[in-house]
């Protein structure tokens, strides 16, 4: 029985705060599984925001997570910004705005590290692409079957290109459980394979029956997760994986999940645990830690939550902490409630868990504690 869930104990997992910044709605694709609009994951009837609202932005975020990071373990002061959209390389003015989130960052270099990383489906000209890869610390590529034959080379042309030019990136190759595509997704999947590239094949995280995967198509899903668990666990972990998806009509996100950043997992505070996948969904009323890993800037609107799927706030409700019009008085709060150390905990109101499932979490208050303090700069925090 699941009880907690937290980071597994690895050098290569180190737990970061993610600064998840949708800075345009805008997408030059309109792939069938993407919802549209303000929740959704683009709405092509928008405009760009404004560079001077983006820059102000930049400004909050660093200044927000800078509080966080004063109370976290030396060792665990570590900011990931991750600019995408919509198609973040779509905005007009994503070269400056990459260049500023790292001029505005020199302020805090010696409090904290800073990863810069870019969503992308990398479905750009070259010219714009060599102009902003240098921008950029690490990408995350994904790839979606739904496009051009003139947009599927451009993906293979800039991937190869991050490789030619060492840099840190993940092809995240979008399952479509539609035949054709589905293997379309496996013929990328070799490419990367052949190419040595890192890649994680990535369900679709929808409800609808329409998008549910065949036993066989789900199996292909649970050998990739298979892939990453230490040898000495494979034969466990395998019977677990075993009781999941067994019905003729696989909804993938019903079943469980894994970290949609590829991130190893540990159950049951088993730090050498380490899973890719938990067969597991739905953490009502279980403790959680994600506005301590998380915060979601949505630019068109202004909106800032804790977390871009389960916008759960520390009031206990699925509301916004603010808005970017008033950032201030999002900061002052916070710097109250961790000066009084009276930061609530959040408890989960979702029966669904997506964006937000590797932040520590338990369904019980010892448990979770435990797995909190892990995290902090104990003598500091508690005084």
């Amino acid at each position: 029985m699941i009880k907690s869930i937290g980071f597994a104990l690895d050098p290569t997992n180190v737990p970061a705060f993610l600064l998840d910044w949708e800075v345009t709605k805008l997408c030059n694709l309109d792939c069938s599984y993407c919802d549209t609009g303000i929740d959704g994951g683009h709405d092509n009837s928008t405009k760009h925001p404004l560079l001077t609202e983006c820059l102000q932005s930049i400004d909050f975020m660093y200044e927000y997570v800078d509080l966080y990071m004063q109370y976290k373990k030396q060792s665990q002061r570590k900011v990931v910004l991750n600019v995408y959209g919509g198609e973040s390389v779509f905005h007009p003015d994503i070269v400056r705005i990459l260049n500023e989130c790292r001029e505005k960052y020199k302020k805090y270099q010696d409090n904290w590290h800073l990863t810069i990383t870019c969503t992308t489906n990398g479905v750009i000209g070259p010219t714009q692409w060599k102009k902003i890869v240098p921008l950029v610390d690490e990408f995350s590529v994904s790839y979606h079957t739904e496009i051009l034959p003139k947009q599927h080379q451009q993906f293979i042309d800039n991937v190869l290109y991050l490789k030619q030019e060492n840099k840190r990136f993940k092809c995240v190759i979008m399952m479509h459980n539609n035949p054709a595509y589905f293997d379309q997704a496996e013929k990328i999947v070799k490419f990367c394979q052949e190419h040595n590239l890192r890649y994680i094949k990535k369900p679709l995280d929808n409800s609808e029956q329409k998008w549910s995967y065949t036993p066989e198509q789900f199996n292909k899903l649970k050998t990739f997760w298979m892939s990453v668990v230490p040898l000495a666990a494979q034969d466990e972990y395998e019977k677990k994986l075993n009781l999941v998806g067994t019905s003729e009509e696989v909804l993938s996100i019903n079943e469980g999940r894994p970290c949609c950043g590829g991130r190893k997992l540990s159950i049951n505070n088993d730090l050498k645990s380490c899973v890719s996948f938990v067969e597991k969904q739905g953490f009502r009323d279980w403790y959680c830690s994600v506005n301590w890993f998380f915060l979601f800037v949505r630019q068109l609107d202004g909106a800032v939550f804790t977390n871009k799927d389960c916008k759960t706030s520390t009031t206990g409700r699925v509301e916004p902490l603010g808005n970017l019009k008033n950032y201030q008085s999002i900061i002052d709060k916070l710097k109250q409630q961790l000066d009084t150390r009276s930061v609530p905990i959040i408890q989960c109101v979702k029966d669904i868990c997506m964006c937000g499932f590797c932040a520590p979490k338990a369904d019980n208050i010892d448990d979770f504690q435990k797995l909190f303090d892990r995290q902090l700069d104990k003598e500091k925090y508690y005084g």
